[in-house]
Protein backbone atom coordinates (compact mmCIF):
# COMPACT_ATOMS: atom_id res chain seq x y z
CA UNK A 1 0.00 0.00 0.00
CA UNK A 2 1.10 3.39 -1.04
CA UNK A 3 2.06 5.96 2.34
CA UNK A 4 1.80 9.71 1.56
CA UNK A 5 3.76 11.92 4.35
CA UNK A 6 1.37 14.95 5.53
CA UNK A 7 4.08 17.10 7.04
CA UNK A 8 2.18 20.14 9.21
CA UNK A 9 2.32 22.59 11.65
CA UNK A 10 0.34 24.99 13.71
CA UNK A 11 -0.29 27.47 11.05
CA UNK A 12 -3.57 28.70 8.83
CA UNK A 13 -2.55 26.42 6.16
CA UNK A 14 -2.83 23.13 7.94
CA UNK A 15 -6.23 22.55 7.19
CA UNK A 16 -5.87 23.14 3.45
CA UNK A 17 -3.09 20.77 3.50
CA UNK A 18 -5.51 18.14 5.62
CA UNK A 19 -8.23 18.36 2.56
CA UNK A 20 -5.37 17.94 0.18
CA UNK A 21 -4.29 14.90 1.47
CA UNK A 22 -7.61 13.15 1.77
CA UNK A 23 -8.39 14.05 -1.11
CA UNK A 24 -5.02 11.86 -2.35
CA UNK A 25 -5.39 9.40 0.16
CA UNK A 26 -8.74 8.44 -1.02
CA UNK A 27 -7.69 8.68 -4.82
CA UNK A 28 -4.46 6.66 -4.32
CA UNK A 29 -5.86 4.68 -2.00
CA UNK A 30 -2.96 5.16 0.55
CA UNK A 31 -2.71 5.39 3.67
CA UNK A 32 -1.08 8.23 5.98
CA UNK A 33 1.65 9.09 7.91
CA UNK A 34 0.78 12.85 9.71
CA UNK A 35 4.42 14.39 10.22
CA UNK A 36 5.05 17.39 12.95
CA UNK A 37 8.31 18.61 13.46
CA UNK A 38 9.06 20.61 16.39
CA UNK A 39 12.70 22.13 17.66
CA UNK A 40 14.71 20.00 19.55
CA UNK A 41 14.76 21.74 22.32
CA UNK A 42 11.31 21.90 23.19
CA UNK A 43 11.26 18.10 23.02
CA UNK A 44 10.91 15.98 25.97
CA UNK A 45 12.46 13.16 24.39
CA UNK A 46 14.86 12.04 21.10
CA UNK A 47 12.54 9.06 19.73
CA UNK A 48 9.62 10.01 17.69
CA UNK A 49 6.36 10.02 19.22
CA UNK A 50 3.94 7.96 17.78
CA UNK A 51 -0.13 8.86 18.00
CA UNK A 52 -2.91 6.57 16.54
CA UNK A 53 -5.72 8.16 15.14
CA UNK A 54 -9.16 7.62 16.70
CA UNK A 55 -8.80 9.74 19.61
CA UNK A 56 -10.83 12.83 19.43
CA UNK A 57 -8.78 15.83 19.71
CA UNK A 58 -11.61 17.98 21.07
CA UNK A 59 -10.82 15.73 24.43
CA UNK A 60 -7.14 17.65 24.74
CA UNK A 61 -6.90 20.37 26.82
CA UNK A 62 -5.31 23.28 25.17
CA UNK A 63 -1.45 23.09 24.46
CA UNK A 64 1.03 25.01 26.45
CA UNK A 65 4.15 23.79 24.80
CA UNK A 66 5.65 23.14 21.60
CA UNK A 67 5.49 19.25 21.74
CA UNK A 68 1.80 19.87 22.96
CA UNK A 69 0.89 22.29 20.27
CA UNK A 70 2.22 19.78 17.92
CA UNK A 71 0.58 16.76 19.41
CA UNK A 72 -2.78 18.78 18.84
CA UNK A 73 -2.20 19.51 15.74
CA UNK A 74 -1.65 15.98 14.74
CA UNK A 75 -4.70 14.99 16.81
CA UNK A 76 -6.75 17.36 14.76
CA UNK A 77 -5.39 16.20 11.39
CA UNK A 78 -5.75 12.88 12.02
CA UNK A 79 -9.50 13.28 12.94
CA UNK A 80 -10.86 13.93 9.33
CA UNK A 81 -8.82 11.27 7.98
CA UNK A 82 -9.80 8.83 10.55
CA UNK A 83 -13.84 9.46 9.86
CA UNK A 84 -13.01 9.46 6.33
CA UNK A 85 -11.57 5.87 6.35
CA UNK A 86 -8.44 6.55 5.37
CA UNK A 87 -5.52 4.39 7.78
CA UNK A 88 -3.25 6.98 8.90
CA UNK A 89 -1.02 7.35 12.31
CA UNK A 90 0.55 10.41 13.27
CA UNK A 91 4.46 11.62 14.54
CA UNK A 92 5.84 13.78 16.25
CA UNK A 93 10.05 14.13 15.89
CA UNK A 94 12.82 16.92 16.90
CA UNK A 95 14.59 18.25 14.49
CA UNK A 96 15.16 20.66 11.37
CA UNK A 97 11.99 20.65 9.64
CA UNK A 98 13.11 20.33 6.25
CA UNK A 99 15.55 17.58 6.67
CA UNK A 100 13.11 15.67 9.24
CA UNK A 101 9.92 15.71 6.34
CA UNK A 102 12.92 13.60 4.00
CA UNK A 103 14.37 11.62 6.37
CA UNK A 104 11.14 10.30 7.53
CA UNK A 105 9.65 10.08 3.78
CA UNK A 106 12.87 8.08 3.24
CA UNK A 107 12.46 6.03 6.32
CA UNK A 108 8.76 5.35 5.80
CA UNK A 109 9.73 4.35 1.52
CA UNK A 110 6.78 7.60 1.14
CA UNK A 111 5.23 7.59 -2.75
CA UNK A 112 4.78 11.39 -1.64
CA UNK A 113 5.20 14.46 0.37
CA UNK A 114 2.04 16.75 0.99
CA UNK A 115 2.84 19.83 2.94
CA UNK A 116 2.00 23.64 2.80
CA UNK A 117 4.10 26.52 1.95
CA UNK A 118 4.30 30.23 3.61
CA UNK A 119 4.88 33.12 1.72
CA UNK A 120 7.92 34.58 3.48
CA UNK A 121 9.27 38.43 3.15
CA UNK A 122 12.81 38.03 1.02
CA UNK A 123 14.45 39.06 4.19
CA UNK A 124 12.80 35.86 5.85
CA UNK A 125 13.88 33.85 3.22
CA UNK A 126 17.37 34.81 3.07
CA UNK A 127 17.45 35.10 7.05
CA UNK A 128 15.60 31.60 7.33
CA UNK A 129 15.32 29.68 4.47
CA UNK A 130 11.80 28.09 2.78
CA UNK A 131 11.42 24.38 4.11
CA UNK A 132 9.12 23.89 1.29
CA UNK A 133 12.00 24.70 -0.92
CA UNK A 134 14.57 22.88 1.16
CA UNK A 135 12.18 19.37 0.58
CA UNK A 136 11.22 19.78 -3.08
CA UNK A 137 15.17 19.99 -3.69
CA UNK A 138 16.12 17.01 -1.23
CA UNK A 139 13.06 14.30 -1.68
CA UNK A 140 13.60 11.38 -3.48
CA UNK A 141 9.57 11.46 -4.05
CA UNK A 142 7.42 13.85 -5.01
CA UNK A 143 6.40 16.99 -3.00
CA UNK A 144 2.79 18.08 -3.45
CA UNK A 145 2.36 21.85 -2.01
CA UNK A 146 -1.05 23.25 -1.37
CA UNK A 147 -0.52 26.89 -2.34
CA UNK A 148 -4.03 27.94 -2.62
CA UNK A 149 -4.81 31.60 -1.65
CA UNK A 150 -7.79 31.87 0.50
Amino acid sequence: MKTLLMAIDNSPVAEKVVALTLEQAQAQQAQVAVLCCIDPAYSSCNLPIEIAAGEDPDDFVAAKDEQNTAEKVVRQALAPLLRAGISARGLIVAGEAAETIVAQANALHASMIIMGRRPLSPFNRLLKGSVSAAVIEHARCPVLIDVRKD
